[in-house]
């Protein structure tokens, strides 16, 4: 017997059976079961138990289709050979393409690729979804004589092989529901004693098709509920559930079996508004509607953001002002997960309860992250990102602590590749480039040995195993090997109890599931491939992919929680009201779904042969229409739709059909969500809301600011005084302990402080660190240059001065001192790559360019090298050059890269010199705003210490920047000889300061061809633009002293604050600075500005000095 309950939405079909369901129970008449979709069986169960009570359970349950066939399975048999799981299935797809890939025309390539293996996987459930075989597809193949019959012809080769792989001791879950169709037929516990209901489907696949023949045939009293107006009716969005009641009446008349079709046309107690829209949700008419109350609502958002907090906001107000349960609220979203992070995150700020059902992926948990690590790793060169990701899994075998030292050596020194092969320790400096080693650093390099070695050891060993492994089970023996090596069971045990006993219950429970669904994956790759010929990167796409066919439920700590899920995927189907989000044309109705293996276009043509296969033409559409009607006529109170007026890219978005259709229908004022609005709804986001009053804001902020004043002024103050946060200064004790008892200035560190204090704090005081790969950039590139230059120089002169040595030999010394810093600084270019070597070959290029522009400037001087490196806060070398008295006193340290003198009249007159690899230029402009001071500080401590050193009066002779660089020219093409010449002159043009003496400035560089000396001569006179009288370097060193002891005494007050020089935006100290991010500056605000720095002309600066020096 058949009965079809139709009606549409709203008609009472479900309470009908229900009803019928407890009016036989109370009779004891006969056994009841209710079918209903997977997800709506939870909810069926709830409802069917309140209705009929505690002894339910004894007449009548509600199933799942799956559910029936793993019951009637367990009764009958048939499930004696092991279920497949998502995993093992793609294993027996894997194997089947092999057998049978030499044969394939399409998917040949299937064999080496896995992700067509899984789309195949899915085409073969579609296939027998449909109940179409082999021998179907092969008939079908020879009609079609065109691709789409290679096509069918090689999925019924790669069916039968893919069945034939499965029939090896398994079973195919996907054959479930033809397996429960046979045994409805060959037993008798279905027949005319029971009712079956069949609630809450469209429509049905062929295989259910084939259970609901299989229970008419054997008699049972059916009754099939279907959403529709009625069986000879047009309306498309009926269509679907039309059609399925038209062929099981044709089936049951077929049969001779009786049937009824019963009409409901009940309204439930729905608000009057929403069942008027549901009757006219699809129609055309221009009938339009008053509204009794706010049952239907519309709003257009900024963005998909903005739309699901004031859907928060939303379900805070049917709450407060309705008196529903969160439970009463369900949200629906068109491709939720373009939802579900930010609903999720807008649900916790609001403080709203949700549920949205999650089924986590497995790939983003450790054990299958390390898996997959594991093998980028050994078959991608141990890239640097990999290798700190596998240790970062919490399995690799290191604690935390020592994850951090491991990964910020091999970040620094970015070691791939062969750096894990070699058995030799890593020696490159913790610290980078040219820093000294100590016994700290060797502890350092001995505890680095020691982690890297403990981390290696399992990944070289597996690395080994899989190279040889020429087999599936083999390559799953290497594997297992490995998880042995990390003792991963222990660990996933230990892990699993300490997060227990944390109260993390969720997460220890996933742990204790990782271990059991890896290894099933494992055995079932070792048992389904077997001696499979497969390669380590064949078998670790395969398994990876496998893996990520798993998942891992959650389950909801409380039932009283709103829902949230796609149209297809929503759990519940009473409830009150409904919020809609992304009702826009861009998802309803959807469209962009993917149709598998066949397009379209190929469905409908396999329709016309009668293999129905759906997703294709029309049905589709009607499909996405019905799905939508039945969603939309859920609730019983409300209906919500919102729109954002832009995706996620910035395209603008038009309504959906169906939220036009309401705004016309109704009449109604669609209202432009405000965020301000909705944040007053709950105290999270109207705190941050009241933090906008702090800097302007509306009226919303303003008055969210003095709800907080008023009933909560513990908060409220401190709001306010995060608001008005300023950087503050760091106490007395807080300087000594960062900067010493006593103040030691470089003069790096000057010039960071006169740049930026904040800088100059987080560097030297909190001595942070950009955290970047160590590379040859122009610090250690200048390093190098000094490196050789001070070497080079300094044995030039023990061999007697440039004059004394030819250029074959000043090569030769180039050379020997830069395989030396190769040796004592590079490691001989162990551990570095091809394309570093090259490129410092390059560089030494260069090196001997700066050398001979050296050479050839110092054979036309009479200034000699005296000094190289000479270190200021070495006594041995130099006095310490001390400043100031007092709190405020300071001591001065640094290396002068070189000093040269010169010997006249009794006096020695020095001049200091700095290699400069990039273009720094001397400027009286810097020196007054207290930058560039290095050369001058030297030689001021020169003058005033250097007596006792050089046993004869000193006298400054000036300061110069040596460029050591060999700079390409940029120069047209047709540039001749003389001007590229004239242009490389401008080059080897020094920049400085030099003492206004015309001695001193012959004997700086000789002759009337000066090229080198800082000074530009006009008309044959040197310019006085870098010139300076003994009396103005008595008036610079004074500016000098007081330049730095007001520096000495804003550190001793504990300034911090942000006050960045600004030159121009393309000089300026926020430019390129490490610590940008973690500054937050702001110029105007929280009582701190730039520092405007103009360039000023020297004489500027010496009229600024003398005004100064005149003022005291």
């Amino acid at each position: 017997m058949l009965r079809l309950m139709i009606g549409k939405a709203g008609a009472g079909k479900t309470a009908a059976i229900i009803n019928e369901i407890k009016r036989d129970m109370a009779s004891a008449h006969g056994r009841a079961l209710m079918i209903v979709p997977e997800q709506y069986s939870h909810e069926a169960e709830r409802e069917l138990c309140r209705v009929c009570g505690d002894r339910l359970s004894l007449y009548a349950e509600v199933l799942s289709f799956t559910g029936l066939a793993r019951e009637t399975a367990a009764k009958y048999g048939g499930g004696a050979e092991p279920w497949l799981d998502k995993g093992g299935r793609l294993l027996c797809m894997a194997l089947a393409l092999q057998s049978v890939g030499s044969r394939l025309r399409i998917y040949s390539a299937a064999q080496r690729r896995a992700e067509l293996q899984a789309l195949l996987l899915s085409a073969v459930d579609e296939l027998k979804s449909a109940c179409i075989g082999y021998d179907a597809l092969m008939t079908a193949a020879a009609s079609c004589p065109d691709s789409l019959g290679d096509k069918l012809s090689d999925l019924a080769l790669i069916l039968e092989a893919y069945d034939a792989a499965v029939a090896n001791g398994h079973a195919d879950p996907a054959d479930r529901l033809t397996i429960l169709a046979r045994q409805i037929d060959e037993n008798t516990d279905i027949d005319a004693n029971v009712k079956i209901y069949v609630d809450g489907f469209i429509d049905f696949t062929r295989q259910e098709r084939e259970i609901l023949h299989a229970m008419l045939r054997r008699g049972a009293q059916l009754t099939v509920c279907l959403t529709v107006d009625a069986l000879d009716g047009d309306n498309e969005i009926f269509e679907l559930s039309r059609r399925a009641g038209r062929e099981l009446l044709a089936y049951a008349r077929e049969l001779g079996a009786e049937t009824e079709i019963v009409t409901l046309s009940e309204q439930s107690a729905k608000a009057p508004e929403l069942t008027v829209f549901a009757d006219n949700m699809f129609s055309y008419s221009s009938d339009k509607y008053t509204p009794a109350r706010d049952a239907l609502r519309l709003y257009r958002t900024e963005s998909m953001a903005a739309e699901c907090e004031q859907t928060a906001a939303l379900c805070l107000e049917f709450v407060r002002d309705g008196g529903c349960r969160w439970r009463d609220i369900a949200v629906v979203a068109r491709g939720f997960e373009d939802y579900r992070g930010s609903l999720e995150s807008a649900f916790r700020h609001y403080g709203v309860p949700l549920f949205t059902a999650r089924r986590d992926d497995l790939m983003s948990k450790p054990l299958p992250a390390l898996i997959a690590l594991a093998y980028e790793i050994v078959r991608g060169g141990w890239a640097v990102d990999d290798v700190i990701s596998y240790m970062r899994t919490g399995l690799a075998g290191l604690a935390p602590a020592e994850c951090d030292v491991l990964e910020n050596y091999i970040f620094k020194w970015q070691l791939q590749g062969g750096a894990w092969h070699r058995s030799a320790d890593w020696r490159q400096h913790p610290d980078g480039y040219g820093c000294e080693y100590t016994d700290e650093t060797e502890e350092t390099l001995r505890r680095v040995n020691s982690l890297r070695r403990t981390l290696a050891a399992p990944l070289l060993a597996f690395e080994e195993a899989t190279a040889k492994a020429q087999t599936a089970a083999q390559q799953a023996e290497a594997l297992a090997g490995l998880f042995e090596a990390l003792a991963l069971p222990e660990q996933l045990s230990r892990r699993a109890g300490e997060l227990a006993q944390l109260g993390d219950e969720k997460t220890a429970a996933e742990y204790r599931q990782l271990w059991d669904i890896v290894v099933s994956a494992l055995e079932q790759c070792a048992a389904v491939l077997g001696d499979t010929a497969m390669d380590s990167g064949e078998f670790s796409r395969l398994f990876t992919l496998m893996l990520s066919k798993y998942d891992i439920g959650t389950i909801p700590v409380s039932l009283d929680r709103v829902s949230a899920g796609d149209f297809d995927r929503n759990r519940r189907r009473s409830i009150k009201h409904l919020i809609v989000l992304g009702a826009s044309d861009q998802r309803l109705p959807r469209t962009d779904d993917e149709a598998g293996v066949f397009s379209p276009e190929e469905r409908e043509r396999l329709l016309e042969m009668q293999l129905e296969l759906g997703a294709g033409g029309e049905s589709e559409l009607w499909r996405e229409f019905s799905l939508i009607y039945t969603c939309l006529t859920m609730p019983s109170e409300s209906l919500t739709m919102l729109c954002p007026v832009a995706d996620t890219q910035g395209a603008e978005l038009r309504p959906a059909f169906v939220f036009n259709r309401a705004k016309a229908l109704f009449g109604l004022n669609v209202t432009n969500a405000s965020l301000s609005d909705a944040r007053m709804s709950a105290p999270s986001p109207a705190l941050g809301l009241a933090a906008q009053s702090m800097h302007g804001g509306d009226g919303r902020a303003r008055a969210a600011a003095e709800y907080f004043a008023e009933k909560d002024p513990a908060r409220y103050a401190s709001l306010e005084a995060a608001a008005n946060m300023s950087r503050g200064r760091l106490s007395s004790a807080a300087v000594e302990k960062l900067y010493g008892q006593r103040l030691r200035l470089s003069a790096s560190r000057i010039d960071k402080f006169a740049s930026c204090r904040f800088a100059y704090f987080c560097q030297y005081g909190l001595r942070a660190k950009p955290y970047e790969p160590v590379a040859f950039r122009p610090p250690e590139i200048g390093t190098f240059m000094h490196y050789v230059l001070e070497k080079t120089a300094r044995e030039v002169k023990r061999r007697g001065g440039f004059a004394a040595v030819d250029d074959k030999t000043l090569r030769e010394l180039c050379e020997r001192f830069t395989a030396q810093y190769v040796s004592e600084e590079l490691n001989d270019f162990n551990e570095k790559s091809r394309r570093f070597v090259y490129l410092f070959n390059r560089l030494c290029g260069d090196v001997w360019r700066v050398v001979e522009d050296m050479a050839a400037e110092l054979r036309r001087s009479d200034f000699e090298p005296l000094d190289f490196e000479l270190d200021f806060s070495d006594a041995r070398e130099m006095p310490p050059v001390e400043l100031g008295g007092g709190e405020d006193s300071l001591v001065l340290s640094g290396i002068a890269d070189r000093v040269d003198g010169w010997y006249h009249d009794g006096k020695l007159y020095l001049r200091v010199v700095d290699y400069k690899t990039g273009r720094k230029e001397f400027s009286m402009s810097d020196v007054w705003y207290g930058m560039g001071l290095q050369m001058l500080l030297y030689l001021f401590a020169l003058e005033a210490n250097g007596g006792g050193r050089y046993d004869c009066e000193v006298l400054p002779a000036g300061v110069m920047y040596v460029p050591a660089r060999s700079r390409i020219l940029s120069m047209p093409r047709d540039a001749d000889e003389e001007s590229v010449s004239a242009e490389r002159a401008k080059e080897q043009r020094r920049s400085g300061l030099v003492r206004e003496d015309a001695a001193l400035i012959e004997a700086w560089e000789r002759g009337d061809d000066k090229r080198y000396i800082p000074v530009k001569f006009r008309t044959g006179k040197p310019a006085a633009d870098s010139l300076a009288s003994a009396e103005r370097l008595g008036l610079l060193d004074r500016h000098i002293k007081k330049t730095l002891a007001g520096m000495a005494k804003q550190l001793r007050q504990g300034s911090i604050a942000a006050d960045p020089f600004y030159r121009g935006q393309q000089e300026n100290a926020c430019l390129n600075c490490d610590y940008f991010d973690a500054c937050h500056f702001s110029d105007g605000e929280n009582g701190e500005s730039c520092r405007y720095t103009p360039k000023l002309s020297a004489e500027k600066v010496w009229a600024l000095m003398e005004e100064g020096d005149a003022n005291g």
